[in-house]
């Protein structure tokens, strides 16, 4: 009977280790998942701000334009980038593409992946480069996004206007997205600008939802023809960003041809 009671109480010591031992376990699995969490968010958060601060730049500019039909940039000079207003809106696109280099550089990572706000922004990147939505080829936006780059930070607006007037490789570069905006006389240039600022408008107001960096701005969809809203609707949110739930605020409703 003794004997008993001492096998017993060492099996019920062992499985009182045992039990703690995996208790312990767990909790540091889930302590360091939480952790992981935590690092993954700040990760995310300090990586996009820059990136939906010049987002936030462009739409602000290209929905002033789009009020006013572009008509304000219309025949710009491209050779020297003189007139202030034209060069502002060139600025800002590749302002926001560099921004979206440094992303691409530093963050797109299995730490931006295990997010679901970096999981957004990768969707919307794919969605901006591909063949119907962005503006120009996607190797000659990266390389514009590139040779904005200085000491790993994108230029400011002085150092870009000294770089159009000294460096042929910029002007190169600049060359397409230049044919882009001196044709927005042409409605399907303007529609083209269009469908694209609505993309980036529903990235800012997605990955910024409480606007802490960005302005909570309303969109332009009396601006978009038929064609520019089926595309929006059944492409662009319908298949690259059907996590977009408010998307009548970007293209309204319904349009009807005449």
């Amino acid at each position: 009977m003794a004997a008993q009671g001492w096998i017993s109480l060492f099996t019920a010591a062992l499985g009182g280790g045992f039990t703690v031992k995996t208790l312990e376990i767990i909790y540091q699995e889930y302590k360091h998942r939480k952790d992981r969490r935590t690092s993954d968010t700040k990760t995310v958060e300090v990586s996009l701000e820059p990136m939906l601060r010049a987002a936030d730049e462009l739409v602000g500019k290209l929905r002033s334009l789009a009020e006013q039909d572009f008509i304000p940039i219309h025949d710009p000079d491209t050779e020297t980038l003189g007139e202030p207003g034209f060069a502002s809106v060139v600025y800002l696109f590749v302002q926001f593409w560099s921004e979206l280099e440094i992303l691409r550089f530093r963050s797109l990572s299995s730490a931006v992946a295990r997010s679901p706000r970096g999981r957004q922004a990768q969707a919307f990147l794919t969605c901006l480069e591909s063949r119907r939505v962005r503006l120009i080829d996607r190797i000659a936006q990266r390389a514009i996004g590139e040779a904005a780059l200085m000491n790993a930070r994108t230029m400011n607006f002085v150092e870009f206007i000294r770089a159009c007037d000294t460096d042929p490789y910029m002007k190169r570069w600049l060359r397409p997205l230049l044919q882009v905006l001196t044709h927005l006389k042409r409605t399907d240039m303007r529609q083209r600008v269009l469908q694209y600022a609505t993309v980036v408008h529903a990235l800012i107001d997605t990955l910024d939802v409480e606007h802490l960096v960005t302005s909570d701005r309303p969109a332009v969809p009396n601006k978009l023809n038929t064609k520019s809203w089926k595309d929006l609707n059944y492409r662009v949110f319908g298949v690259y960003l059907t996590f977009v739930t408010d998307r009548s605020k970007y293209i309204g409703p319904p349009k009807r041809r005449p």
